[in-house]
């Protein structure tokens, strides 16, 4: 899983709610009654001028499972199965990085699916093993945790519910060698402007002794992101999510008048910024959204947009230079670098840089 940004930029300060240039709060006030903290990011994003939830928020329990759902049996997405490929392939080159003993740590981890093969490649390699999931669906994570310790001999799972930076954090006093991934390309859907910002975070939590692997799609023709990005997702990315918000404030939102849209975003200026995807919900009329719960009504007209991202990416697709950028800009190196057979979809080992 795959799902935000780890860091919040909303905060509540006495009785109000702070918010990226450019977002206009309608009533400070009305906005932070009765909302727990870890929602007013979700808040603030609906009543910026550029409407919108948080990417994260899209993965509760259910999102989780219809999320699993889409990513492993799509064949027009294909993500989850081309890097479960490289996985079979490199899981014990991947576990030869750390010495013993080692923390395996996933950020966005859900089913753990495809970490299932590393997890073996490391307890082959050490006898034992600590496995970290770190996801904000803290009960999925939790089962799925009790599941694998049934399944494996020598594995301890200590699930971390939590932001992707907040799990970071929290292992960071830990002196054993860390292997952090990062898969199923879930780094591309950080804010585009905010990745480099992000690896810096990492790396500043990191020893020369840790590692992070990460999964990154590369770079594809036009047609084919529009199909794997396509109306498949309807329930996952649109949906579920309008159901959530309604649930969680008391909301009259109507899934049917709003549609999923998908677009290509290609050859951006800048040589080091990969292109992407971009998705938003489109309301299919003029329209009144209310939110009881926050006393706040939100007016839609025809065709405006309505984002499920922080940024402008959904999904970003990489080539080898710019991730060889990336990992300068942010006090990495990249150490190896292991493909498909289509070579369509990289999984790169990452070491910090003294």
């Amino acid at each position: 899983m795959r799902h935000d940004s780890g860091v919040s930029y909303v905060t509540k300060v006495t009785g109000s709610v702070t918010t990226k240039s450019g977002d206009v709060i309608k009533n400070n006030d009305v906005i932070t009654r009765d909302v727990p903290p870890s929602l007013i990011p979700v808040v603030a994003g609906l009543t910026s001028q550029r409407k919108r939830v948080p990417f994260w928020y899209l993965f509760d329990t259910r999102g989780s499972e219809l999320f699993e759902a889409v990513v492993t049996t799509s064949k027009t997405y294909g993500l989850w199965q081309k890097e479960y490929s490289i996985l079979q392939s490199h899981s014990d080159d991947i576990a030869s990085k750390t010495s013993s003993p080692v923390i395996l740590v996933e950020l966005g981890s859900g089913a753990s699916s495809k970490t299932r093969l590393v997890i073996e490649a490391m307890l082959r390699r050490h006898g034992s093993l600590e496995f970290v999931p770190v996801d904000v669906s803290k009960e999925h994570i939790e089962e799925v945790g009790q599941q694998l310790e049934r399944d494996y001999e020598g594995l301890t799972v200590k699930p971390f519910g939590g932001l992707y930076m907040d799990g970071v954090r929290h292992l960071s006093t830990r002196n054993e060698p860390k292997m952090m991934l990062f898969l199923g390309n879930s780094f591309s859907n950080t804010c585009l402007h905010e990745q480099v910002d992000m690896m810096r975070d990492i790396r500043a939590q990191l020893t020369t002794k840790d590692r992070l692997v990460l999964g990154l799609d590369m770079n594809k023709d036009r047609n084919s992101l529009l199909e794997a990005y396509g109306q498949q997702w309807v329930t996952f990315q649109k949906d579920n999510p309008i159901g959530r918000l309604n649930k969680d404030f008391d909301g009259d939102m109507d899934a049917a008048k709003f549609e999923l849209v998908t677009d290509v975003i290609e050859k951006p200026a800048d040589g080091d910024t990969p292109n992407y995807v971009m998705g938003y919900w489109r309301s299919l009329a003029a329209q009144r959204v209310n939110f009881r719960k926050l006393d706040l009504n939100l007016d839609f007209h025809s065709g405006e947009k309505f984002f499920f991202t922080d940024g402008p990416n959904w999904s970003c697709k990489w080539n080898l230079h710019q991730i060889r950028r990336l990992a300068e800009k942010s006090g990495f190196a990249l150490e190896d670098y292991w493909t498909n057979e289509a070579e369509d979809y990289g999984t790169v080992c990452f070491a910090p840089v003294p």
